[in-house]
């Protein structure tokens, strides 16, 4: 058996950055019940710790110094470390998101503080944002001169800037904020004005500009449409570049670091993340054709590259996370992952963790629906293959990683044929693997609503847990962050308003057939969340209560949909305590308390 405290052990390379003959890193790890990270290098064969707050992230070289962000729970400051001089800060705020330099000028991206106290007035649909809170300020872009000086700011944000020392391009949401469809403008760093350079509207989360002035970007222009695969454009011209099956990652794993995907040229070529189905690798183009650079089956979760040289840093379900550069560093040698067994379900990917036959199994259905389960580590899945249980999941439709057509076929269907293919991955465990008919299901977001889709549906499973989940498809168009949008583009609305879109909505509701639920169902939920906000939990936690049916609900003041994945480090660990006692008691007939 293995403990929450256990699981959470473990440290997580980020961060990535080549210089000279080293990689420097950050290395993240949970201490004290805090989050806690400091810089370290890496030549291929030796690791050397770089800082010693237990408070640094984000190592950087330019014109040969080092530079660093400094964080308290207050504020972030960027630190310029000349050789031998103690570090100094040239620029603090309440979040540093990215710094480059401009000629010799430091450009920030960053958000100012707010007094959470004041009243909040507002007339916008997105108004509050998960993780954020209420948007009382807005990410923009600062130079660092004598003083600082806004270059980009207003009612919208900044999402990404870069500068080859004649030009600045950046990417923000000034033209559809709400819905967060981004654009890419050059700014005129001398009296701060800028111009459009895409036209329509869709995504650009990621830009770069070489020293010839070509504009690159990561995302489309198909609009609202969380399913379209992102592609490497070039705006103004017609090339359009497919990177595997969509450039970026979107394989689910809950380290308690999330990755990050770069865009960033290197000898004239462009380096990016591309992901086909469950894998995420490292892809360069040169102008000509798409090169893949890593392989293997693993999640690569960032990368840098610096003079043909790259380092980076990917995750496997054997190795949480491991650092890559001439040579390995794996900073958590004692830790390994099950491997799981992939099988083939009708075309599509699954998953099984087996810690024996004989055990109980549990059924795990990731988010999205447009994200992807795949070669990364699980905390959560090996917590429970330790202690008693397999552990089954994969890719209905509706994933991403296997093209638009895959992306979208849940689109206007939630629990329908998705709700299918995993019973049909459940039917397949049994049949092919020999698994015994002892099923629970949990998942979380869109994974909560197909968790409260089949209880609604079916007195398969032995019990359920339900996270962050989605009850109420309507109701959420009015208190989520995103339901406005998302919940109609997502259910094959055009207006969730009127008649027709209440009606089509509650008919995809799990809670209008709250009534039928006889599967004993645990609730858990962050009261910080504004993605699926609590009260979807509460109206399916209440229905079924009133049925007579088992159920709790556990609400975890402070922590926001993330909760599972970079939540209160203490309430993480009483969430797997929890869900393992719910498992047990339906399951293996323990009670509760044992």
């Amino acid at each position: 058996m293995k403990s929450p405290e256990e699981s959470y052990r473990l440290e997580v390379v980020s961060d990535p950055y080549v210089s000279g003959n080293f990689a420097y890193f950050t290395l993240n790890w949970i201490e004290d019940g805090e989050y806690r990270s400091s810089i370290y290098r890496f030549n291929g064969e030796k690791v050397d710790r770089v800082t010693f707050g237990g408070h640094e992230k984000m190592p950087s070289f330019f014109n040969g110094k080092f530079h660093y962000v400094s964080y308290t729970k207050k504020k972030e400051s960027l630190m310029l470390q000349e050789e031998f001089k103690e570090p100094r800060e040239i620029f603090s705020n309440e979040s540093i998101q990215k710094y480059l330099y401009h000629k010799n000028t430091p450009i920030v991206m960053t958000q100012d503080s707010s007094n959470e106290e004041e009243p909040f007035i507002t007339d916008r649909l997105k108004y509050r944002f998960d993780t954020k809170g209420y948007l009382r300020t807005r990410v923009r872009l600062v130079a660092l001169e004598d003083s600082p000086r806004n270059l980009v700011s207003g009612d919208f944000d900044v999402v990404d800037f870069d500068s080859n020392g004649k030009v600045v391009i950046f990417s923000a949401t000034i033209e559809d904020d709400d819905r967060g469809l981004q654009d890419i403008y050059e700014l005129n760093v001398a009296d701060s004005s800028y111009r459009r350079l895409t036209s329509g509207s869709g995504e650009a989360p990621l830009v770069s500009v070489n020293l010839d002035g070509e504009i690159a970007y990561i995302g489309h222009r198909n609009g609202i449409s969380p399913w379209t695969p992102s592609s490497l454009v070039f705006p103004g011209t017609e090339r359009t570049i497919g990177i595997g099956k969509n450039a970026g990652n979107t394989v689910n794993s809950d380290l308690f670091v999330p990755g990050s995907n770069s865009l960033l040229l290197d000898n004239g070529k462009y380096f990016l993340i591309g992901q086909e189905g469950g894998k995420s690798h490292i892809y360069a183009y040169d102008g000509n054709e798409v090169l893949k650079i890593t392989d293997g089956n693993i999640s690569v979760r960032a990368f840098h590259v610096n003079d043909g040289k790259v380092a980076y840093v990917y995750s496997s379900p054997e190795r949480p996370s491991v650092l890559v550069f001439k040579g390995e560093y794996d900073p958590n040698p004692d830790f390994r992952g099950r491997k799981p067994m992939r099988i083939e379900v009708n075309g599509m990917e699954a998953w099984l963790i087996e810690s024996s036959k004989e055990n109980p199994t549990v059924l795990a259905v990731h988010g999205g629906p447009q994200t992807a389960y795949g070669y990364a580590y699980s905390i959560e899945f090996n917590f429970l293959a330790d202690n008693g249980y397999n552990v089954l999941y994969g890719n209905p439709r509706g994933s991403d990683g296997y093209g638009e057509d895959f992306a979208e076929g849940c689109v206007g269907d939630w629990g329908g044929k998705d709700f299918e293919d995993l019973l049909g991955f459940v039917d397949a465990s049994m049949k092919e693997l020999g698994l015994s008919d002892n099923f629970a299901i949990t998942g979380g977001s869109y994974g909560g609503y197909m968790t409260n889709a089949a209880i609604v549906k079916t007195d398969r499973f032995k019990c359920a847990i339900s996270e962050r989940c989605v009850s109420n498809l309507m109701s959420m168009c009015g208190t989520s962050d995103i339901g406005f949008w998302f919940n109609a583009i997502e259910s094959s609305v055009d207006d969730p308003w009127s008649e027709d879109g209440i009606r089509r909505l509650l008919e995809l509701s799990p809670v209008t057939r709250a009534k039928n639920v006889r599967t004993p169902t645990m609730f858990v939920h962050g009261e910080n969340d504004y993605r699926c906000p609590i009260e979807q939990s509460e109206q399916m936690y209440n229905a079924i209560r009133m049925n007579g049916v088992d159920t709790l609900l556990a609400r975890y003041p402070g922590d926001t949909h993330e909760h599972a994945r970079r939540g209160i480090p203490e309430n993480m660990k009483d969430r797997l305590k929890r869900k393992l006692s719910w498992f047990d008691t339906y399951m293996k007939k323990k009670r509760r308390d044992e």
